[in-house]
């Protein structure tokens, strides 16, 4: 009975092949986007199987001994075809999946679809995944993905559009930062004037920013004007995390980061109803995207 052990692996094939080609290990890990000493460890586990010695590295460039020269001449013309074919099958595999193209904002795609993907996948194992993360709501109308989520009060513009998730926005800051400024998980921030806070896109009217956050809720906030904006959200909850400030959080997005002690939420919360992350698709009526847009909804329904 054959077993797995009694052959060599692929990769050590590869190895001693690329390495001989080459003339060095060094500029076949190059070539393999690996490590110099795990080229050498699979070529010596090589010569373990076959029980000699097949380089000899004394010299520089790297050349065979006489049964390495034999070996080569031998492996190579039937290891070029077996890569090949193995390229040819995973080729064709994925021309056969299903490809479904899924459009969002960074900060969803960042915080709350990127984390699913796994599951997804092993949910619909027949599908090709293609995440195409924007900030801008005209190039993700464009992009004419097969699912959308798109942040807004109502869109109109799709045969299939759902509220997903409604808006909830609050303030949050890393637990140190929380332990300098004496402030509790849950906490209602009345004045935030001598607090730092981080800001992103102020002159973008898709999202609450603080100026508009305190002005609904009737919190003081710093006067003064803001010296630094990030371009994007997943920047600025990374420096809410680093601790360089309080930043505003969105439910859904950052539950996770709450959940693990990532970060502290505050109150109070601006709710909006009707408001916050469609799913939205012109293929929901296919059993395929339909299908996908459905799990989606459980996801958010658990």
């Amino acid at each position: 009975m054959i077993k797995e052990t009694d052959y060599p692996s692929i990769a050590a094939l590869i190895a001693f092949e690329m390495t001989v080609k080459k003339g060095s290990m060094t500029s076949a890990a190059r070539e393999l986007g690996i490590t110099q000493p795990l080229v050498s460890q699979r070529i010596r586990a090589l010569e373990e199987y076959v029980g000699g010695i097949l380089l000899d590295r004394s010299k520089k460039p790297i050349v065979t001994t006489e049964a390495g020269q034999r070996f080569y001449k031998d492996m190579k013309n039937g290891l070029g075809p077996l890569l090949s074919s193995l390229e040819k099958v995973k080729s064709n595999l994925i021309e056969t999946k299903v490809k479904v193209s899924i459009s969002a904002y960074f900060g969803f795609a960042f915080y709350w679809l990127m984390p699913r993907l796994t599951e997804l996948q092993r949910q619909f194992p027949d599908y090709l995944f293609e995440i195409r993360p924007t900030n801008s709501k005209q190039d993700m109308l464009s992009l004419n993905s097969d699912i959308s989520f798109h942040f807004c009060n109502e869109l109109g513009q799709y045969q299939f559009e759902k509220l997903l998730i409604e808006e909830e926005v609050f303030p949050v800051c890393s637990p140190d930062l929380a332990k300098k400024l004496n402030l509790s998980s849950g906490k209602v921030l009345g004045d935030l004037r001598s607090l730092p806070l981080l800001h992103k896109d102020q002159n973008d009217p898709r999202w609450v920013n603080w100026d508009n956050w305190s002005s609904a809720l009737g919190v003081n906030i710093p006067d003064q004007p803001i010296i630094f904006c990030y371009q994007n959200y997943p920047l600025v909850v990374e420096a809410a995390i680093a601790g360089q400030g309080l930043c505003l959080g969105w439910k859904g997005l950052l539950d996770k980061q709450i959940e693990e002690g990532k970060l502290i939420a505050f109150n109070p919360v601006l709710k909006s109803p009707r408001r916050g992350y469609h799913i939205c698709s012109d293929y929901k009526s296919t059993a395929a995207i339909g299908l996908v847009i459905d799990w989606f909804i459980n996801e958010v329904n658990k």
